[in-house]
């Protein structure tokens, strides 16, 4: 950044350019998580990097157009018409990963084996019981006592 400084004036020159600087031969990875057998953006079918047994597949990726036909568009939610910001559902790798291809390419895409539809927070309360012998922490590496 260059700072020029005259008496009685601070001019400022910052450079607030967008591009992709990594060093030659170095392609970026994007770890994503998506819900599952998302809607294809043609109509047909679904995308098929979303379908079950394709979690933990590496994919290299050149073009916006290749990473939607592959894992169909970003899904946000919504509250009443505007989005939910820092929620956590929404896609953001998916569309970290289509910004970045909107100025280089390519990129890898690593999709996680979660289904983020299954984490969607339910109104009803879970009601079973407990299994018997059901703990809820790690019992062989939890040090039990009082300390001083």
């Amino acid at each position: 950044m260059a700072q020029l400084v005259s008496p009685g004036v601070d001019v400022q020159v910052i450079d607030e350019s967008i591009y992709a600087n990594s060093g030659p031969g170095t392609i970026p990875l994007i770890v994503i998580a998506t819900g599952k057998n998302k809607p294809s953006v043609t109509g047909r079918g679904f995308s098929p990097g979303t379908i079950p047994g394709t979690g933990n597949s590496l994919y290299s990726v050149s073009s916006q157009r290749e990473l939607i036909q592959l894992f169909g568009l970003p899904k946000f939610y919504e509250d009443q018409g505007s989005v939910v910001q820092g929620y956590e559902l929404n896609e953001y790798g998916l569309l970290a990963a289509y910004n970045y291809l909107g100025i280089a390419n390519p990129i890898y895409v690593l999709r996680a084996d979660v289904n983020l539809d299954e984490l969607f927070p339910r109104t009803e309360e879970p009601r079973s019981e407990a299994l018997s012998g059901t703990y809820w922490l790690d019992t062989a590496l939890t040090s039990w006592g009082v300390f001083e």
